[in-house]
């Protein structure tokens, strides 16, 4: 559901927080029936070490009253700065993903999913970002941790500057390169256009960041990770999920290359036969599925591609690391 469609379906506010003043970020969290991984991803907010001041807010997708997540949120009823809304009817994921940005009140939302977390200064580093960018910026990407027990991850190194690449259409042909667990997004650049669309799920955000892409002032945090992506039972998990994701991701990139030479398009085409069968063989290993449709289609690639094709995809690979290794590089200092 659009975002200009889910604005007409009310959501009611559980708990209305007060923004604080000055603050320019919102951490807005999508749920549905997640309570228990919920308590970390919250807590993960409100131990942030900053001194810039933001919002948090939880918009759940579930119109059902007094259900585990509003019991939850009841914990947290002395937190200004919290918001706590319920929609009225379950408009989607996407059409939750679009709540965010109709409900927040401040110039910038940071998407963060209810089972991930964020690193404790991800304010601190982003809102510098920010400021370095006096707000003139549509959207700040940051690098992920993958986790399954939060107990096991290694201590991060402190840094005292960041690195960033601004990214470009040209960027997205090869792959989503983003996770969008913890993407800062200007609020009112997602509503001019509209909001997330649903037609790509379950690439919908990939879609965004490409759209994005073309009005540019977007970057991508390097190196240092401000995110943590958990690997955990959800949607991505399920076959189907996993072969529409192949289907749009390609609907996706071949927009992107549409208008360059035919050569290079045929080039790309075997790079992305490479890469759909990549993708299946990921899916499995990070989240030990084996389901017999992912496995006829890993068949039915491997029978597919050629001696030649690999050698092709061999080159795609070098030619895609030396990319982004020259990309400039902009430091900020913290």
């Amino acid at each position: 559901m659009r975002y200009t469609a889910v604005t007409q379906i009310p959501s009611i506010a559980i708990k209305q927080g007060t923004i604080p003043e000055g603050a320019q970020i919102t951490i807005a969290i999508p749920t549905y029936k997640r309570a228990l991984l919920l308590r970390e991803t919250l807590e993960s907010c409100l131990t942030q070490q900053t001194n810039f001041p933001f919002a948090i807010m939880v918009v759940d997708n579930n119109p059902e009253r007094e259900c585990e997540t509003e019991q939850l949120l009841r914990e947290y009823e002395a937190i200004p700065h919290l918001f706590y809304y319920k929609n009225t009817e379950n408009v989607g994921m996407t059409g939750n993903w679009n709540k965010l940005f109709e409900l927040a009140q401040t110039n910038f939302v940071v998407m963060l999913h209810d089972d991930d977390m964020i690193e404790e200064d991800y304010i601190q580093k982003v809102a510098s970002v920010i400021k370095f960018y006096q707000e003139n910026i549509n959207a700040i990407y940051v690098t992920s941790r993958i986790f399954s027990d939060k107990a096991n991850l290694p201590q991060r190194k402190q840094v005292n500057n960041i690195n960033y690449i601004s990214l470009n259409p040209f960027d997205f042909q090869f792959y989503n390169m983003i996770c969008i667990t913890g993407a800062c997004f200007k609020r009112k650049v997602i509503i001019d256009i509209d909001g997330f669309n649903h037609f790509y799920y379950p690439s919908a955000d990939y879609e965004m960041h490409v759209r994005l892409s073309y009005i540019g002032k977007i970057i991508k945090i390097q190196t240092y990770p401000l995110s943590l992506y958990r690997v955990s039972e959800n949607e991505s998990m399920n076959s189907d999920t996993i072969l529409r994701m192949s289907e749009k991701d390609k609907i996706i990139t071949n927009d992107i290359i549409k208008s360059y030479p035919t050569l290079y398009k045929k080039l790309f085409y075997i790079y992305q036969k490479n890469r759909e069968l990549l993708h299946f063989i990921g899916a499995k290993e990070v989240f030990k599925v084996n389901f017999p449709e992912i496995n006829q289609k890993i068949r039915e690639l491997k029978s597919k591609i050629t001696f030649f094709d690999k050698l092709i995809f061999l080159g795609w690979r070098v030619f895609i690391k030396l990319h982004f290794m020259l990309k400039p590089k902009t430091t900020i200092k913290l």
